[in-house]
């Protein structure tokens, strides 16, 4: 009897304490001050509860080219398990401006909720931005660890 508690006992922690997820989200045109931006989010997590995030800003001509192949060019082994992607329309690194700043800042604001609601651990403003990176052309590989990279 004893023996068959532990087994149930077991069982019922890694059910409880397990966590899979596999999903995405897509925003399509939104807008601030008019300024168009779309955002997506990808998540592959198995069994971790820290759910390491990276953040990356494009424009939207690259954000359609490459939101839908994040699921296909990532791989499980990854660094990050929480891929997010901001689109901002005619967005250009090299001269970001005030709206595109507010875009971004939003978008990070939107971020940190989305993480606290669903119980993952707090980030604040200062470290969710320090995961910004952005993507000037479709090669996700500079910053996610693709399945059949191309050399």
């Amino acid at each position: 009897m004893k023996n068959l508690f532990i087994l149930v006992s077991s069982v019922v922690s890694l059910g409880v304490f397990s966590q899979n997820i596999n999903c995405e989200t897509t925003d399509y045109v939104k807008n601030i001050d008019n300024r168009e931006y779309s955002t997506y989010h990808y998540v592959n997590s198995s069994y971790s509860y820290s759910r390491p995030l990276i953040i990356m800003v494009t424009s939207d001509k690259v954000f359609m080219d490459v939101h839908q192949k994040i699921p296909k060019l990532f791989s499980a082994k990854q660094e990050y398990t929480d891929v997010y992607l901001l689109g901002i329309k005619e967005f250009n690194k090299k001269n970001i401006d005030e709206i595109n700043v507010k875009i971004i800042n939003f978008f990070i604001d939107d971020i940190i909720r989305y993480r606290t609601s669903n119980n993952l651990p707090y980030n604040n403003f200062e470290y969710v931005s320090s995961q910004v990176n952005y993507l000037e052309n479709e090669d996700l590989c500079k910053f996610l660890i693709c399945k059949n990279r191309k050399k």
